[in-house]
């Protein structure tokens, strides 16, 4: 059996019952970085419904602002707010981090002590070439077991993530895939999330 792990990036918010609908049509699990201050009254039910389809919830800053530009006191009170708000629904915080447009410092690595994670790049983001069919031609070329795919629940319309998983989540479990979470993956791997170090995770 090969393994790997849908992440999606820069939620909640009202797309990403899109995203859900896929996940729970196929009944797999995934790990959803938010936002910190995206996390509101006004999406309190995306939150509940992520937990309640048994996926994680990983820190991806609290605004979205550059974090490699960032003093150690401001990337703690960053990562602190968002594991709060985290917490809300989970009773615990993040146990990864994925910082804001991939973009790291030696600050960030010093300062923040959970694990990074990359992933395999779906070019899902505005400016890219954003058909469903490249999005996933994008993830399918590049997986194999072990790896971290990096998707985006929230995105400007049009948002073709949804209609992409579409295609990948049953061309994947044809491959012989299961779906899991990060959590999951480090430990069917049998590997330590914080043994990398000054670096990101991109397969396992």
């Amino acid at each position: 059996m090969n393994y790997c792990a849908l992440t999606f990036d820069d939620g909640p918010s009202n797309l990403t019952h899109l995203v859900l609908d896929r996940l729970e049509k196929f009944a797999i699990p995934a790990t959803f970085f938010v936002v910190g201050k995206s996390i509101t009254e006004d999406t309190k039910p995306v939150m509940q419904r992520i937990v309640s389809l048994h996926c994680e919830l990983g820190n991806h800053s609290w605004s979205f602002d550059p974090m490699d530009s960032m003093d150690a006191g401001e990337i703690e009170t960053s990562i602190l707010n968002t594991d709060i708000a985290i917490s809300m629904f989970t009773g615990s915080p993040a146990l990864f981090f994925r910082p804001p447009n991939l973009a790291v410092s030696s600050t960030l690595y010093k300062t923040i002590q959970k694990p990074f994670i990359g992933g395999i790049p779906a070019y899902d983001w505005e400016g890219c070439n954003r058909t469903p069919e490249v999005i996933a031609s994008n993830v399918l070329d590049k997986t194999k077991d072990g790896s971290i795919i990096l998707l985006h629940d929230t995105q400007p319309l049009p948002h073709p993530t949804p209609e992409a998983l579409d295609i990948i989540i049953p061309e994947l479990i044809k491959r012989e895939y299961s779906f899991v979470t990060l959590s999951d993956l480090f430990r069917i791997k049998t590997t330590d999330s914080q043994s990398l170090k000054n670096a990101m995770w991109d397969f396992v």
